[in-house]
């Protein structure tokens, strides 16, 4: 089995990318959903309040409540609650209640894969010891036509993408940025997934709206601004002139 869990809050128009590709899979799935508002807490305390303006009663406000309530049943669960979740692993934690077998995948709402990648990932851990990991590649988007290119730094540092694990009794996470477990097992890095073609597309900051979250939840002061001068750029470019936050030489490019 194939578990799949997304946490979520407003993750239009992505999150319905998903289920059409997860249908077509050629191995036993499920997908969990757990959709809210997180206290700034834990592994994520340096994170602000979520604003108000980004939920009604706690859930979505850019009609993923409304589609996540369409799609539940035949494999996909959604949950959500009329209160705060106590940190984004709680939200996790609630995800995987039950799971103790297969492989499980973490695919945010932004995170974009093709059924025959998920098969091959699954191929890849089900023999696995429980807790072994894989880590990815993925598609930097920083806007609808530009993309990060630097192969370390902003959207690909050393440590990021882990995204698969070999799930058994009593194995659960421990944090959820980073991802970590409580069982220390291998782990198939990057340049291995990404020489089998397992590379996903994620659309980080690929539209206005998503920079104004982060720049509200983060406190990235000046994003939304430099994000918009970024969309005129043409050709290679260094992000942290236009992201302020960012203090590498990390380069995007047209794509």
């Amino acid at each position: 089995m194939l578990t799949i869990y997304t946490i979520v809050l407003n993750g239009m128009p992505y999150i319905q990318r998903h289920l059409p590709e997860f249908q077509k899979l050629k191995i036993p799935w499920n997908w969990r959903i757990v959709e809210g508002v997180t206290l700034p807490v834990k592994c994520t305390r340096w994170c602000l309040q979520v604003p108000d303006k980004y939920h009604k009663n706690f859930v979505s406000v850019d009609g993923t409540h409304e589609y996540l309530e369409s799609i539940q049943g035949n494999g996909v669960k959604a949950y959500w609650q009329a209160k705060p979740f106590a940190g984004k692993l709680e939200m996790i934690q609630e995800a995987l209640q039950g799971v103790d077998h297969g492989v499980v995948m973490e695919i945010d709402a932004d995170e974009i894969w093709t059924a025959d990648k998920l098969d091959a990932v699954y191929g890849l851990l089900k023999e696995g010891d429980y807790g072994k990991a894989a880590q990815f590649h993925c598609n930097y988007y920083v806007g609808e036509k530009k993309k990060v290119v630097t192969r370390e730094g902003f959207g690909a540092n050393w440590y990021e993408w882990f995204r698969a694990w070999k799930w058994g009794p009593n194995v659960e996470f421990i944090s959820h940025e980073p991802p970590k477990l409580n069982v220390q097992a291998p782990f198939v890095p990057r340049g291995v997934t990404e020489a089998m073609g397992l590379v996903f597309d994620h659309y980080a900051y690929a539209t206005k709206e998503q920079a104004q979250f982060k720049q509200d939840f983060y406190g990235y002061k000046g994003l939304v601004e430099g994000w918009e001068e970024l969309q005129k750029t043409s050709g290679p470019v260094r992000l942290s002139n236009y992201f302020p936050f960012l203090h590498d030489k990390s380069v995007a490019d047209d794509c």
